[in-house]
């Protein structure tokens, strides 16, 4: 993954980067507050990902595991303190990737925008649940379609 995108510009491979961060937050956002559970468990999905996915965006969250704790840390205390301005802020941002992701090989975005979906759901699963059942609420059902993000087409 990170071959491919190196040819992108800097800020560009960053967002790629980012990304699964993004995502992290956005659904524990769901329910209007950040839990550091919810952030720990992210933080366990991002290193499970890291030699699980069967792409090669394995490699992107290789990347980003040595740091992710700090990382999301860092990224939610620069994001607002109420809940739908971050919810829209992360959206917005996300939203920056699809430009990038008509930039790379078909394969590779569709790879991508479909490990970011599935860590969305795995994200949401393991935040909620009543009696150790890992259900999603209805909040984090629309968010884990992660609508601001384009499927990407076959050009």
């Amino acid at each position: 993954m990170l071959y491919h995108i190196s040819k992108l510009h800097r800020d560009e491979q960053e967002l790629i980067k980012k990304a699964p961060l993004l995502v992290s937050i956005l659904i524990s956002n769901a329910d209007g507050k950040i839990e550091p559970e919810e952030i720990e468990n992210s933080v366990k999905l991002i290193h499970i990902k890291s030699f699980s996915e069967a792409s090669d965006i394995r490699h992107l969250y290789k990347e980003i595991d040595h740091n992710v704790d700090d990382s999301l840390r860092d990224l939610i205390k620069g994001l607002p303190s109420d809940a739908e301005e971050r919810e829209s802020r992360i959206s917005k941002e996300l939203e920056g990737l699809n430009p990038i992701l008509r930039k790379l090989e078909y394969q590779v975005a569709l790879d991508l925008y479909k490990s970011l979906k599935n860590f969305a759901f795995h994200v949401a699963q393991s935040s909620g649940g009543i009696m150790g059942m890992n259900k999603v609420n209805d909040q984090e059902k629309e968010l884990i379609k992660l609508p601001m993000l384009e499927e990407p087409v076959r050009s």
